[in-house]
């Protein structure tokens, strides 16, 4: 063990210095010695005197030898030679006499010890036998943790005994730093961030379809039996949610409903002024074009901005409660869109005639707005309100109506000043655009419809039946619905819509219109019906869809998934849904429809409606309220022939010519 190796290797080591001890001794000695010994004495002579001994010594021709003695060993030192004191030479006669000194003998040397080292070792476990190193390493270690601990004990003693009290903050100090930016910023973050985490189950619900064969519930018993409405509800619809801030949008009303093109999860609602709130007041209009510090994602509101006459939220399904962003202008919001680019902005269209753009990274009052035009000088921009607006050109263009009938086409690279501007006859209500030809269609107040073409798209129209504005490219045309418009709407044209672009494009273009099922519309009315109609073949209207509660037609959309279905709302407060595949008498949804706004105990009607892009959700806007609902497959997903099926519907019926299609 290293223990008795290091034992060995002192006692050898004080063996050694014994023998260099005893070495020294035996030296002392050998030099006392050496120093009391007498030096040999050469026996006088019998001569006369001394001087005549010398001189006789000097004069003899063979000199005294002095034979010197052999040298000691090497270990012992040398003993040194002894010389006479004086040499007295005899007569010449006498003979030589040789004086030789004879070293003492030197002593013995003592015998040399060889030492022999080696390590013996026993193989154990090392935590049985850690090495001694290690172990007062450890020991350092826990002394000086100890003492460490010790002195943050009285650093925390000390501060405990020189602990001052927090300071009270007084209401205006409270209120100065709940405003202050930095805490701002850091609230709303962190409250967002809070809520998208505790709405991720709600979102998951929406985003993803949870209607798998066998996984819906079905149900069963009286109830079930009892309540058709409730079991057809169930069937198509698989998730409903309410999106409100009372806050904010209380005694407010939808005007427009978008979704995101770049975050599904994303929709935009504009919002009319204030019921209890006049245009005319001012002090609304004067704190929207103050200049504004707060971020369009806070919650907070300036003075005077809950009763700002224009209001547009940006919604997420995360959060049911709160708005992801709000925008302000002074004038209310009758449409609003996503920029088809840039998915930071977005466009409204407000009460004023302005278009306004507002970027979600600049606050919450508008970056841009057009040109603010008068009725007399009414060249370039609009005067009217704008009803409403939509994307052409394949997004880099965008087209607005004003109710005076005045129709601008914009660059959305330059939305200071339109590129392109007409004049229909007629108060325009709303408006669409046709998938492929960016043919713009339009509804007035009266039930008329009218189609603005371009140029080219014009030249197989009549030329009796069209009207050019001033210099404008386009062309206005208007849709003859029988005599006098008998087979039209009887009243003001709520809502129209067109088909999506199919991925195979259909059979050709006529009048400006895609032939086939692509080119069908749809339009609703306040004369309690909504029409189908298919331009390209006739100016009038094919079927009429008759609401028997008898009550308005607010908005109608084709489904973008699915060649068959749309969708209408009732100011009733009931969705219907038709899939025109299956019939064209009675909806899939039954004759009552589906209530949306159940919860609230009142029959508040629909504003708007629109689909997501994927067709699994659709917003209903009901007052300042959204319902999100969840579509099951029945409704979005096509089986592969509905597209050949509604069309045979159509033909065999005969509200189209078979040969023409």
């Amino acid at each position: 063990r290293p223990y008795n190796i290091r034992k060995m290797a002192d006692d050898a080591r004080k063996k050694r210095a014994a023998a260099l001890e005893e070495k020294k001794r035996r030296l002392e000695e050998l030099k006392a010695r050496r120093q009391n010994r007498q030096p040999t004495r050469v026996p006088k002579t019998t001569g006369a005197n001394l001087d005549a001994y010398i001189d006789g010594l000097l004069k003899s021709s063979a000199p005294a030898v002095v034979t010197p003695a052999p040298a000691a060993p090497a270990p012992a030192p040398k003993a040194p030679e002894v010389e006479p004191e004086a040499k007295p030479v005899a007569a010449p006669a006498a003979p030589v006499v040789n004086v030789v000194g004879v070293p003492a003998p030197a002593p013995p040397l003592s015998p040399v010890r060889k030492v022999e080292t080696f390590t013996i070792g026993i193989q154990t476990d090392e935590d049985d036998f850690p090495p001694p190193s290690e172990a007062s390493d450890d020991e350092d270690e826990k002394k000086k943790a100890e003492e460490e601990k010790k002195k943050e004990e009285a650093k925390e003693m000390e501060k405990e005994e020189v602990e001052v009290k927090p300071k009270i903050l007084s209401s205006d100090e409270v209120e100065s730093a709940i405003k202050s930016p930095p805490f701002t910023s850091f609230l709303n973050n962190a409250s967002k961030k809070v809520e998208r985490l505790l709405g991720a189950p709600l979102l998951a619900d929406l985003l993803v379809s949870a209607d798998y064969a066998g996984e819906r519930e079905e149900k069963v018993g009286p109830e079930g039996d009892g309540d058709a409405v409730e079991a057809v509800a169930s069937k198509l619809v698989t998730t409903s949610v309410a999106f409100e801030c009372g806050k904010w949008t209380a005694t407010r009303d939808v005007t427009g409903l978008d979704w995101s093109p770049v975050h599904r999860e994303l929709m935009l609602a504009s919002y009319h002024m204030p019921s209890m709130s006049s245009s005319l007041s001012g002090n609304s209009a004067v704190a929207a074009v103050s200049p504004d510090v707060t971020p369009s994602a806070s919650l907070i509101p300036r003075s005077g901005e809950l009763q700002s006459d224009g209001l547009a939220l940006v919604w997420s399904l995360a959060m049911p409660t709160r708005p992801e962003h709000i925008f302000t202008c002074g004038s209310p919001v009758l449409t609003a869109r996503f920029h088809p680019t840039e998915h930071q902005l977005i466009v409204g269209g407000c009460h004023s005639g302005q278009l306004v753009v507002w970027d979600v990274r600049a606050g919450r009052l508008p970056v841009q707005r057009s040109s603010l035009a008068t009725v007399a000088s009414a060249t370039k921009g609009h005067s009217h309100p704008i009803c409403s607006m939509e994307i052409v050109e394949g997004g880099s263009g965008l087209v607005t109506a004003a109710t005076d009938g005045r129709l601008n086409f914009w660059s959305l690279a330059n939305l200071r000043d339109p590129a392109e501007s007409l004049k229909i006859g007629a108060n325009v209500s709303c408006l669409a655009v046709a998938p492929e030809s960016n043919t713009v269609i339009c509804g007035d107040e009266s039930g008329g419809m009218h189609t603005i073409l371009t140029s080219t798209g014009a030249a197989t129209t009549q030329a009796s039946s069209s009207s050019r504005s001033g210099g404008s490219r386009r062309v206005v045309r208007k849709l003859e619905a029988g005599d006098d418009g008998a087979e039209g709407h009887f009243g003001m044209v709520t809502g129209l819509a067109t088909k999506v672009l199919p991925r195979h494009s259909s059979r050709g273009i006529a009048k400006g219109f895609l032939r086939g099922s692509s080119g069908l519309m749809l339009t609703s009315g306040v004369d309690w019906t909504t029409k189908l109609w298919a331009p390209a073949y006739t100016d009038k209207p094919l079927l009429s869809f008759f609401n028997h509660s008898y009550d308005y037609m607010c908005d109608v959309q084709w489904c973008p998934t699915h060649p068959s279905v749309f969708a209408t709302a009732s100011s009733n407060g009931s969705l219907g849904l038709w899939n025109l595949a299956s019939s064209l008498d009675e909806p899939i949804s039954g004759t009552e429809g589906i209530f949306v706004d159940k919860a609230s105990g009142s029959a508040q009607g629909l504003n708007k409606i629109k689909w997501s892009l994927d067709g699994r959700r659709i917003v209903a806007a009901s007052a300042d309220r959204l319902h999100v609902l969840g579509m099951s497959e029945d409704v979005w997903k096509p089986k592969g022939d509905e597209d050949a099926r509604m069309m045979h519907n159509l033909t065999s019926r005969g509200f189209l010519d078979e040969d023409k299609v």
